[in-house]
């Protein structure tokens, strides 16, 4: 259902958000923005943002709690205790830490929201990794486990480059760094799909039995 939910309030706040923010004069722009902008109480230009604050706050919250739920499923799937406890703990720093976002807005409180974006994207690498590090998980096939694994490290690999280039003053925050966030996400939503696919059909394969 979070798969549904969580999209729709997306879009809804992409559509809600105001325009005149850094300048762009068309409302959210992909290239320009990034997902936190949605999250804004208000703008640059000092256009209030509640309706799309909101949205996206919502959306956090669903995320996060969808997220707890997913992590305590497909740990059980893991054989290894270390590996297990690692996913376990990761995932629920990955889930609070996706309610926080929703809570902190990036104009408000910038130094805190900041860590907290980036404790969500560690948790969910190190939850991900537990997984793959796993070699009796028997949900997924192993080819699979690689491809995802390579595009995940590959995507992730890209956006730490990016972002180090960007500190560095070699190169522009936009339109890279927008654009890259989200394919980010969009990968890690991909791959969650897709895990949450095998959970349904292991549990229908489970019952039929």
């Amino acid at each position: 259902m979070s798969l549904v939910v969580v999209p729709s309030l997306f879009a809804l706040a992409v559509a809600c958000f105001p325009a005149g923010h850094c300048g762009v004069s068309d409302g959210y722009s992909f290239s320009r923005h990034v997902v936190s902008d949605l999250g804004r109480t208000r703008l640059s230009n000092g256009a209030p943002n509640a309706v799309s604050c909101l949205l996206f706050s919502s959306a956090m919250a669903v995320a996060g709690f969808s997220c707890a739920l997913f992590w305590l499923s497909r740990r059980a799937f893991l054989k290894g205790v270390l590996a297990r406890q690692v996913a376990l703990f990761s995932g629920m720093c990955m889930s609070v830490s996706m309610l926080a976002i929703g809570l902190t807005p990036l104009n408000l409180v910038p130094k805190i929201h900041d860590p907290i974006t980036a404790v969500t994207a560690v948790a969910a690498a190190v939850a991900i990794l537990s997984v793959y590090s796993d070699g009796s998980d028997s949900l997924e096939k192993p080819r699979a486990k690689k491809i995802w694994l390579v595009l995940l490290a590959f995507v992730s690999a890209v956006w730490s480059v990016l972002v180090v280039l960007h500190h560095e003053r070699l190169l522009a925050f936009r339109p890279w760094l927008p654009f890259w966030q989200k394919l980010l996400i969009a990968t890690f939503v991909a791959w969650m799909s897709g895990q949450t696919v095998l959970l349904f059909r292991f549990r229908e394969t489970d019952s039929a039995i």
